[in-house]
């Protein structure tokens, strides 16, 4: 159990809670993750277009296809050198430790190729299948490092606040790149990254210290170890395979981008024949390539604003509506919609606008819905299970879009309206998918933590104000109790009998304090009413009652509990420098 403390937000802590619930003393822990993830994704989004750069320039489209799925293979090999690591790692302490390792072997990396550049030594499809590598373990490190470092109900309330970070960074990243990679050369390009990478590693340490002890993850159950031998090697796979849960997540993950790897194929379609088409009735005036081009921009431009909108705005509050169990259900509905529409309305604009509310839905709330899917497992599956499947899974997707669209366009000649059919299907197995793994997520979020109302630990006093003066009256500290470790309570006042504040009081939420003013020559009781609701919606009263009347103050009567004149937790004239007095005990 831990009580609400009621110290004062911090301005930044202030700004955040209109957008989630936040506890007093996270701002710094959630800067911190903020700048962290914002680093990574600005110093990958500032690689990716020197990828494409060096591949295309030094091999060709193939090339490029053939490496696309080489990322998968080398991750077999790959993720039981991980296991390895983490196994060595764990024993240490230090939460932040797996994502320094990892990011330092991937920093010593990027200076051997920044060298390898300056020496005019080709390098297009190492550093292609690299970055591939490096996209998927390093952002899947730094997400299992968070699912490890909070506990379950504190990331259901920040992950959606911390995705912010990296929706910006992604942003900024794509915008910048263009023009950094003309200013300053590949090998310089290379080591900017690098730094930004050295940034935020360095920041992780600074993120694991300053998350308040409320906040931080609980000790999870341990796991057996694996024995040696080829057991060990396949370690990585046998932690999502022996478990139902993961196993889930995993093909569905798989699906997932398989849809949305299809989902793109049909764009590109529908772009291909429009820019067919304008280039036609420009007479010549336009390339295809300059038509695609400018309607790509526009639509990762429409792509960005909505996710960074959806991130800020919707997506915890779809968590703390309907919790992760549907979360996980608004992208595969969204992709139902959207393919069942395309398959009856096959128009060029309709396409776009799906297209656009997909990707955008994908990258904010699936995204951050599939982080928090790990936060109720044990340590091995956080960081062994989530980066197997981050990485092999998800790339095992691409490979299996790309086997459909071989099968079904190129071998079968079958049109975009049968791929369309089968993405509707697709969908609708996500659907099913995605329903047996939040029941399973809330399964093990009832066995380990069963959501429970907050409480009133301390008897709000009642007050006695002068008619015509002005009192300020603030709710006293630990007033209210939340049994949940990492739960945030939300705070909202009224009258008793339910109607709103008369215009002489007011509530401020964040100080949780009363400014009261009663109307000069009247004399009254109001009955007040101060609820505090957790993340999840369950709540609680407590009640006290503001009496005013005549000036002088009637005589002070002392009541067990409640604060005296002078104390802390009494209100004080901000004007008269009168004192309130408390005239009777509330049974």
């Amino acid at each position: 159990m831990s009580l609400f403390n009621f110290s004062r937000l911090t301005p930044f802590e202030r700004l955040l809670s209109g957008l989630t619930a936040v506890r007093p003393g996270e701002g710094r822990g959630i800067f911190l993750m903020l700048a962290q993830i914002f680093l990574l994704m600005f110093g990958y989004y500032l690689l990716r277009p020197l990828r494409e750069a060096l591949i295309l320039a030094e091999g060709s489209p193939e090339v490029r296809a053939y490496a696309t799925g080489a990322v998968a293979l080398v991750l077999i090999f790959i993720i039981p050198l991980y296991k390895m690591l983490f196994d060595y790692l764990k024993q240490g302490g230090r939460k932040s430790a797996v994502l320094r390792w990892v990011g330092s072997f991937f920093i010593t990396n990027l200076l051997f190729f920044a060298l390898l550049v300056w020496l005019d030594v080709p390098v297009a499809v190492p550093f292609y299948i690299w970055l591939g590598v490096f996209s998927v373990m390093v952002v899947a490190q730094f997400w299992a490092f968070a699912a490890d470092l909070f506990n379950v109900k504190t990331g259901q309330r920040l992950f959606a606040l911390i995705m912010v970070g990296a929706a910006l960074g992604a942003w900024l990243g794509s915008q910048v790149a263009g023009t950094l990679f003309a200013l300053l050369g590949t090998p310089r390009l290379m080591l900017l990254a690098a730094l930004l990478l050295s940034g935020a590693l360095y920041l992780s340490r600074k993120a694991e210290r300053a998350v308040p002890e409320g906040s931080r993850s609980l000790p999870t159950r341990a796991v057996a170890s694996e024995p040696a031998g080829l057991a060990q090697v396949l370690a990585g796979f046998q932690v999502v395979l022996r478990s139902g849960y993961l196993l889930r997540i995993a093909v569905f993950v798989l699906l997932l981008n398989w849809v949305n790897s299809t989902g793109q194929y049909i764009l590109a379609t529908f772009a291909s024949e429009y820019a067919g088409e304008a280039v036609a009735a420009s007479a010549g005036a336009l390339t295809i390539g300059e038509v695609l081009a400018r309607f790509y921009g526009n639509f990762y431009a429409w792509v960005t604003a909505l996710q960074i909108g959806l991130q800020l705005f919707l997506v915890s509050r779809i968590f703390r509506w309907v919790g992760v169990r549907g979360a996980i259900l608004v992208l595969p509905l969204v992709m139902l919609a959207s393919y069942g529409l395309i398959y009856l309305v096959p128009v060029f604009a309709l396409v776009r606008l799906m297209m656009i509310a997909e990707s955008a839905a994908n990258y904010s709330i699936q995204n951050t819905t599939n982080h928090a899917l790990y936060l109720p497992v044990t340590r091995d599956e956080k960081y062994i299970g989530k980066t197997t499947v981050d990485t092999f899974f998800v790339r095992f997707g691409d490979l299996v879009y790309a086997g459909m669209i071989l099968l079904t366009a190129e071998l079968l000649g079958l049109d975009v309206g049968a791929i369309t059919a089968i993405n509707i299907g697709l969908s609708v197995v996500l659907i099913y998918l995605g329903t047996a793994i939040g029941r399973h997520h809330r399964k093990e979020i009832r066995q380990n933590l069963a959501n429970l109302p907050p409480v009133v630990n301390t008897r709000l006093p009642d007050v006695y104000v002068p008619a015509g003066q002005m009192l300020v009256f603030t709710v006293p500290e630990h007033a209210f109790m939340d049994p949940d470790p990492g739960d945030a309570l939300r705070f909202q006042a009224g009258c008793a009998d339910g109607s709103p504040l008369p215009g002489w009081v007011r509530f401020d939420p964040f100080n949780h304090s009363f400014t009261i003013r009663p109307p000069a020559g009247e004399q009254d009781t109001l009955e007040i009413t101060v609820s505090a609701t957790d993340f999840e919606g369950l709540s609680v009263e407590s009640g006290f009652s503001i009496s005013y009347g005549p000036d002088p103050v009637p005589r002070f009567i002392a009541v067990p509990g409640a604060p005296g004149p002078g104390s802390p937790g009494h209100p004080a004239a901000a004007d008269a420098g009168t004192v309130a007095a408390a005239p009777a005990a509330r049974q």
